[in-house]
């Protein structure tokens, strides 16, 4: 997800149609799931630096001891940010120059869509530093972290004769070359989890908005018909 804001502002990569990601905010399952790989392969270089890890496991659940002994592996306190070790120069020098984005925050900025679209679209590049690029998004410095869940995929093109007489590449397919360990269904489970969590992190009072949201439309249902019956009431004997 390294720079993936003004790549995607900038009208992103190829067009390849994944679908479209289904957001449940409210499958605490998924979005535990999704805190689970969240921490085990992005916090090392993502931070949520506006997420603290005891606010993340009340809203969804967890317990204090899960949450110490299965999720906080950097001796941070349990109502400490979840924020990472790495330093911001260190980082530039790793990533290209990139300086991987907070998470609490960049998916909110582009999309839980974007992210969806950008984890299912990994494939082997051997131009690349890391050996890998991105569909959606060209060149990115981040490497494909989830390679042993998903596999390795080779994209295939076709040239194309473009505006102008100038030709331009244009994707074809995705040919898995080598299995990861999880099937195609499996996996997509994994990116629909951490993208859920993900738009529960960019957000997490929405949880409680959107539940406080339905109980005052009923309650508003419920002072209309009154009011109407009153209404009625009133004006019965003037019709």
């Amino acid at each position: 997800m390294l720079a993936m804001n003004s790549a995607w502002s900038a009208g992103g990569g190829y067009k390849y149609d994944v679908g479209k990601v289904n957001i449940e905010l409210s499958n605490k399952a998924s979005l535990q799931r999704g805190a689970k790989y969240f921490v085990n392969y992005c916090l090392s270089c993502h931070p949520a630096q506006h997420s603290r890890y005891k606010r993340v496991a009340d809203d969804l659940g967890i317990s204090e001891d899960q949450m110490i002994n299965n999720m906080i592996f950097t001796g941070q306190k349990f109502g400490e940010l979840m924020t990472v070790a790495m330093k911001r120069e260190d980082a530039q020098t790793w990533f290209l120059g990139v300086d991987p984005p907070d998470l609490s925050t960049h998916v909110r900025a582009i999309g839980p869509q974007a992210v969806y679209e950008f984890l299912k679209t990994f494939y082997i590049d051997d131009t690349r530093p890391f050996g890998v690029n991105n569909l959606y998004l060209p060149n990115t410095a981040m490497p494909h972290v989830f390679a042993n869940l998903q596999g390795m995929q080779r994209a295939e093109f076709h040239i194309a004769p473009g505006g102008s007489g100038v030709e331009h590449k244009e994707f074809d397919k995705f040919e898995i070359i080598q299995t990861g360990s999880m099937s195609e269904q499996e996996y997509e489970q994994v990116v629909t989890d951490i993208v859920n969590f993900l738009a529960y992190l960019s957000e997490p009072a929405q949880l409680i908005r959107k539940s406080i949201g339905v109980k005052v439309l009923l309650f508003l249902a419920f002072l209309g018909i009154l009011a109407y019956f009153l209404k009625r009431n009133y004006w019965q004997d003037i019709h």
